[in-house]
């Protein structure tokens, strides 16, 4: 009898620690998941709170033919502030991407908050007359517009 009970507690004892060990990994698992569930969630309300509009009118596109120069309106229409360098806007015109790009923000504006307004100029383009397809990403989403150079 003595021997069964020795027996029974090293049982019991195994099953506690193996229990206790699968336990911990759940809780581990659980944890790590629920932590990348929330960086997702903030990542992807970041990106439904930001929004873009092109503003130009696309019946009179200020192109200017003498120095091949684009001007884009583009308005952060969204809650967050959008970076604003060469490698978070890109603009395309039918699907062809330009890079030689110069931002130009309000006076005594230094980002692209809320309501804040961006000029952008598209430098050495030449676009005859024609219909185009203007595209403008930014902080991972984007706007376009169709307009006409006449």
């Amino acid at each position: 009898m003595p021997s069964t009970a020795t027996s029974q507690i090293i049982f019991f004892i195994a099953a506690m620690v193996v229990s206790i060990a699968i336990a911990g990994t759940l809780i581990s698992t659980t944890y790590r998941f629920s932590d990348d569930i929330e960086r997702r969630g903030n990542s992807m309300g970041d990106y439904l709170n930001t929004d873009i509009a092109i503003i130009n009118d696309a019946t009179a596109m200020p192109y200017n033919s003498s120095n091949n120069t684009l001007t884009v309106y583009v308005l952060n229409t969204g809650s967050t502030t959008i970076p604003l360098n060469n490698q978070s806007v890109y603009v395309l015109i039918n699907g062809t991407a330009y890079t030689n790009l110069s931002f130009v923000l309000p006076k005594d504006v230094t980002s692209w908050g809320p309501k804040t307004l961006l000029t952008i100029y598209v430098h050495e383009l030449t676009l005859p007359a024609n219909d185009y397809k203007l595209k403008v990403y930014a902080g991972g989403i984007s706007a376009e517009m169709e307009f006409r150079i006449t």
